[in-house]
């Protein structure tokens, strides 16, 4: 069966999720409407925004989605009995709030990120689609619970049918790279003429072991530990070879044979104190000290790991202090002054206008141009999520004139949509549709909102669906002329933002702790620079290692 799907360019593990997923959305709209909620249709939804392959993802994402709804619904509410009704001060309050929101999620990492930037249209949900005040509190708590079905109903399903987590393949990678990392070093150590060890072949094979990070780190506070154990062991593999490019390879035997045991036991899983032995007695032989400091910090990442993986706890508690991350704040400016420009012409228009349909273009507006602001290339982003929202608000307005409007009960409207979302799965797994799918099932799901008596109208159908599909196409003319942001573009604003933080090291003096996070912080972007390069398929790296280098020779000098 896998073999017939491939051939038609269906992905079986892909397809499995998609109609699981489906699955889970079912039942999300039968015990939403068994509840009497009046939009089943969004606990559905978040079905599909919350599903993960893995229990970790699952479980942190749907708790942030709790989170951020929680925050934007009732920041929405207090704007909506605030203002009065007034479009004009719910169109500024809520320009603010997305802002706001935009702003903070482009600083943070993971799915902390993800929760703050759907704080931001969760309360465009609630402000842009009450219809009155007094149907504020009802929308409110409805906004609530069917978010909170949805994500119940994700996460029984998900720890029905998903692995409890991917973990075990980026410790094993770690392990293999390691040793084998050992290993060349050994062999250059015992030659160092006639070995030459490949420094962008391995900042590319450490920059993807540090891009399954966020995905390993999920899940729980032990999955957070572990992640930083693991980034510390990266980012210490990375500074010691450096630093034996920068100061040369002598010629040490001993060193050698130490290098080529730890190496061994690694692969082998032996006993941490055995692997420890094996590095501390390299460490002894070593001649050059700047070489011992970075091979030092190797081997105190590598006890802070192997410690946890025997204990389930850190050795110490300077993890925390050794883990700062880049913060994209130029990315983080542009994204917020992009979505307050777009959002306050729409606002302005739906003020001056009062036509309803500008309301559902600025929700979309508001997803596009948060959800989305973090995307290698959002603009082409945007062209995936068009085509996929146009066939969702399509198949909507086909189900609404061919079904819907000859229904009786909201519960048969339900079953009707059934077979849509249980297809979901499909164009999610096929090759060539699996960029806009998701935007299909929720554009679709959106459109799908059940009454009865249902009064179907064609011309008020196409019009809110045309407002809704108008969204994406309007980010994309934004990504394009307002800040303009593609993937060559972040990578070379990275590069510059490199080039400066190595030229301002030659004109401080940092303290241990600084010079600590500094240097956390430095492997980090060279990573995600790396991480850039390898998206873009660029041979050449020759001006990340020279970053490398000269960032790190600076480094020495300062701490």
């Amino acid at each position: 069966m896998k073999d017939s799907l491939a051939q038609w360019g269906f992905d079986y593990v892909r397809l499995r999720f998609g109609f699981r997923t489906g699955v889970a959305a079912c039942l999300s709209l039968l015990f939403a409407w068994a509840l009497g909620l009046e939009h089943p249709q969004w606990s559905a939804m978040t079905v599909w925004a919350v599903s993960q392959p893995t229990r970790g993802l699952l479980i942190e994402k749907a708790a942030y989605r709790a989170l951020g709804t929680l925050l934007g619904t009732l920041f929405g509410m207090v704007l909506v009995v605030t203002s009065g009704g007034d479009i004009l001060w719910l169109v500024v309050g809520l320009t603010l709030w997305v802002t706001l929101c935009v702003y903070t999620g482009n600083l943070l990492h993971g799915l902390i990120s993800y929760g703050t930037i759907l704080a931001g249209y969760s309360a465009s949900m609630v402000v842009l689609l009450t219809q009155s005040p007094d149907a504020l509190i009802p929308l409110g708590i409805d906004r609530l619970l069917t978010v909170f079905v949805g994500i119940i109903c994700s996460l029984i399903i998900g720890f029905l049918f998903t692995y409890k987590r991917a973990e075990q393949t980026i410790i094993n990678e770690l392990r293999r790279h390691t040793a084998a990392n050992l290993y060349e070093l050994a062999q250059a150590f015992s030659d160092p003429k006639n070995t030459v060890i490949q420094l962008d072949k391995k900042l590319s094979e450490l920059a993807n072991l540090e891009s399954q990070l966020l995905d390993h780190g999920t899940g729980s506070v032990s999955a957070h530990e572990s992640a930083k154990t693991i980034r510390q062991v990266i980012n210490t593999q990375l500074g010691f070879i450096t630093e034996l490019q920068i100061q040369g390879f002598e010629e040490n035997i001993e060193v050698s044979t130490h290098l080529l045991e730890a190496s061994n036991k690694i692969k082998a899983s032996v006993h941490r104190k055995d692997i420890l032995s094996s590095l501390n007695n390299a460490y002894q032989a070593m001649q050059n000290d700047a070489v011992k400091r970075r091979f030092k910090e190797f081997i105190d990442a590598t006890e802070e790991r192997l410690s946890f993986k025997d204990t389930g706890k850190t050795a110490n508690s300077t993890l925390l202090s050794t883990t700062l991350l880049h913060r994209d704040w130029r990315g983080a400016r542009h994204s917020a002054i992009r979505t307050f420009i777009i959002l306050a012409i729409i606002g302005a228009l739906w003020w001056y206008t009062h036509w309803f349909q500008m309301a559902y273009l600025m929700l979309g507006a508001s997803v596009m141009l948060t959800l989305f602001s973090t995307a290698d290339n959002p603009a082409l982003t945007m062209k995936y999520v068009f085509f996929g929202q146009s066939v969702g608000a399509l198949t909507a307005i086909l189900i609404q004139a061919g079904i819907w409007q000859f229904s009786h009960s909201v519960f048969w409207m339900l079953i009707a949509i059934m077979p849509i979302i249980l297809l979901g799965g499909f164009p999610m797994s096929h090759q060539k549709t699996a960029n806009g799918s998701m935007d299909f099932n929720l554009v679709f799901l959106l459109l799908m909102q059940p009454t009865v008596p249902y009064i179907f109208n064609l011309s008020h159908s196409i019009t809110i669906a045309l407002a809704v599909i108008s969204a994406p196409l309007l980010a994309m003319f934004a990504y394009r002329i307002i800040y303009p942001t593609s993937l060559k573009k972040r990578y070379n604003q990275l590069f510059d933002l490199l080039e400066k933080e190595i030229t301002a090291l030659n004109k401080t003096s940092l303290t241990l702790s600084q010079y600590k996070r500094r240097k956390a912080r430095f492997y980090h972007r060279i990573f995600k620079l790396t991480q850039l390069a390898d998206k873009l398929a660029m041979k050449d790296k020759s001006p990340i290692i020279k970053q490398l280098l000269e960032g790190q020779s600076r480094l020495n000098a300062t701490g």
